[in-house]
């Protein structure tokens, strides 16, 4: 008996960003690869990507590769055993070279098939889909479009889209409770950027549509630990300094008065009890609940401008940033002056998004 025949097969990768046909010509393309060619080619492997997705994707990518990927324009990169290729059309020209495959199906139609994959995707995602339209100095820059972790942060997320979709009413003095028209009050420059006080404007309040405030979930705990730095909390207090301490209170009521005493809006020791703290701050654009401690979830959110471990287990995390790049880029790029953007920072108008 002879030595096994060990047969190589191909393997394509495409990622790409979903709503672009040019995403699909690739797909279709790897596809039918496999289905005209089984034994020369392994499934291929599709990651579709939603806009904000791809843009830390492609950036990433930027960094790895270098060199011409810097100017990388495409909506999709194609890979041939883990070697960029380039985008699809790269690839149309590499399977007739090499296999003889011709794609003959029209624009149009890749372009109806972006449309129900896109609707499609959100929809089976079974999250809520809301959206805040943004003006800096009173122009429209454009839509921030967020993912709501509703299977994991139910409470929370029915209290944002229900801010975002208006019609709730305050039990005080019947004012509708709505982020339309609100500021965003707070830029922490490579941090995050908070907004959401349907009060004042100033970071001083709120109102969910709970209540003033809704309680948490989940029955705190401790640990001792490192405090954080300050975090978005919702006093309106002026940045405080980078504090480190361990401590462990020997009482609640303690710990409450060492997170103001120490110039800290999240709860000191690690006291928390926000209903979900499975959704890590792990990245751009994750959207979180601003408060002052223990049972003091309101309106104010935030939005991460990068990773920000030091809030997980503080703050609860209940969103995605999903479509919205340049907009959250622009917000960034506000001056600030004592983390207060110089300029208006405004919520036009807002919504739930139906896919």
């Amino acid at each position: 008996m002879g030595p096994r025949r060990v047969t190589v097969t191909v393997v394509v990768a495409v990622v790409g960003l979903l709503r672009d046909p040019a995403f699909h010509v690739a797909k279709c393309t790897a596809e039918a690869l496999k289905l005209k060619i089984p034994s020369k080619f392994a499934d291929p492997v599709i990651q579709p990507l939603v806009e904000f997705a791809w843009h830390e994707y492609l950036q990433e990518k930027k960094k790895e590769l270098r060199g011409e990927v810097w100017a990388y324009a495409s909506s999709v990169m194609c890979f041939i055993d883990g070697q960029l290729l380039g985008d699809e059309k790269e690839l149309l020209k590499w399977s007739y070279r090499e296999w003889d495959y011709r794609d003959f199906k029209p624009e149009a139609l890749y372009q109806a098939i972006a449309e129900d994959f896109y609707t499609k995707y959100l929809k089976n995602s079974q999250h809520v889909f809301v959206y805040l339209e943004i003006t800096i100095e009173e122009q429209p820059v454009g839509r921030l479009l967020f993912e709501l972790f509703s299977d994991v942060c139910p409470r929370t997320c029915e209290n944002f889209r229900a801010l975002c979709a208006g019609g709730a009413k305050s039990p005080h003095d019947g004012r509708e409770l709505t982020y339309k028209n609100s500021l965003f009050h707070r830029l922490v420059k490579n941090g995050w950027i908070q907004g959401g006080d349907i009060i004042t404007g100033k970071g001083d309040g709120g109102e969910s549509i709970y209540g003033p405030t809704f309680e948490d979930a989940e029955e705190p705990t401790r640990e001792e630990k490192p405090l954080s730095p300050r975090g978005p909390g919702t006093d309106g207090a002026k940045p405080g300094r980078r504090q480190v301490a361990s401590l462990l209170c020997p009482a609640e009521s303690q710990c409450w008065r060492a997170g103001k005493l120490l110039e800290l809006e999240a709860p000191a020791c690690g006291i928390s009890g926000n209903e979900s703290f499975s959704v890590r701050h792990k990245g751009r654009g994750v959207l979180g609940m601003a408060n002052k401690g223990r049972h003091s979830n309101g309106s104010q959110f935030y939005i991460t401008l990068q990773p920000a471990p030091y809030l997980d287990k503080k703050y609860v995390a209940f969103g995605q940033l999903i479509e919205g790049t340049e907009v959250l880029q622009r917000l960034e790029a506000v001056p600030t002056y004592n983390e207060r953007p110089t300029v208006a920072c405004k919520i036009i108008n807002c919504g739930t998004f139906e896919p």
